[in-house]
């Protein structure tokens, strides 16, 4: 029969604490009692009296029997109750990742499941519950089924991954993201700046000198000759001027 109560009750132990100064006189009578192989009802009754007395000081079979059924309980516990919870909760969220899946665009003739990841008009939502799509209830419209995610972000500006087209040329029609030379100053040292054309167009010149609704400099910072300390630049480039 195990000497533990759990998994009803926690089990309780007796604190112990060092054998003081004061209660070694009473350990060593202890011992020298235990060691007889025989005793009187005397010495039976001073070894019961003396163990009371001692009874914080000691470790007991008894005492070593009780942590050793309560391990044991708490083995058999994890392993019978703890152990099956667990898995069959990762079973279960198991269930819930697979269902965590981006099926595509939005679709008034399919039927979503809980939990499917969708798009809808540039947003991502997640279906709630298992719902049978139709156009009457579109998901930003349906608050019972859909829960939007995340929304579609404003365009933004063109990157730096630009197709570089040569020297700027008038006649030339030019699209977002490519990329020109344009070669300004004074001839007998000019200055040579690559742009980025923002958005399509032609015959719309970039210049050094102010800013753009249709280029901006690929470069923002360049080292000018002190023949440019006057020189009117682009608001968006900053110039290290050579002095020497």
């Amino acid at each position: 029969m195990s000497r533990s109560t759990f998994p009803q009750k926690i089990d309780v132990f007796r604190e112990l604490f060092d054998l003081p100064a004061n209660q070694v006189a009473n350990a060593l009578e202890l011992q020298r009692l235990k060691q007889k192989t025989t005793l009187t009802n005397d010495e039976q009754n001073q070894i019961s009296a003396l163990s009371a007395q001692l009874q914080d000081y000691m470790i007991t079979p008894e005492t070593m029997n009780k942590l050793q059924d309560a391990i044991v309980e708490i083995e058999t516990f994890f392993d019978g109750n703890v152990r099956k919870y667990i898995l069959e909760k990762q079973k279960e969220w198991d269930t819930y990742v697979n269902d965590f899946d981006y099926v595509g665009e939005w679709d008034a003739t399919k039927k979503f499941k809980k939990h499917n990841l969708i798009t809808y008009q540039g947003a991502l939502y997640i279906v709630t519950k298992d719902v049978v799509a139709d156009r009457q209830h579109t998901p930003d419209n349906d608050s019972d089924h859909y829960r939007r995610a995340s929304s579609k972000g404003d365009k933004g500006d063109i990157g730096l991954n630009a197709i570089f087209k040569g020297e700027w040329n008038g006649a030339t029609s030019y699209r977002a993201g490519d990329a020109v030379s344009v070669r300004e100053g004074q001839s007998w040292r000019p200055l040579d700046l690559v742009f980025i054309a923002k958005k399509d167009n032609q015959g719309q010149k970039p210049t050094i000198g102010a800013a753009s609704d249709y280029w901006f400099p690929y470069h923002n910072l360049i080292v000018v000759p002190k023949e440019y300390a006057n020189y009117k630049f682009h608001p968006d480039i900053h110039r290290i001027q050579i002095v020497d």
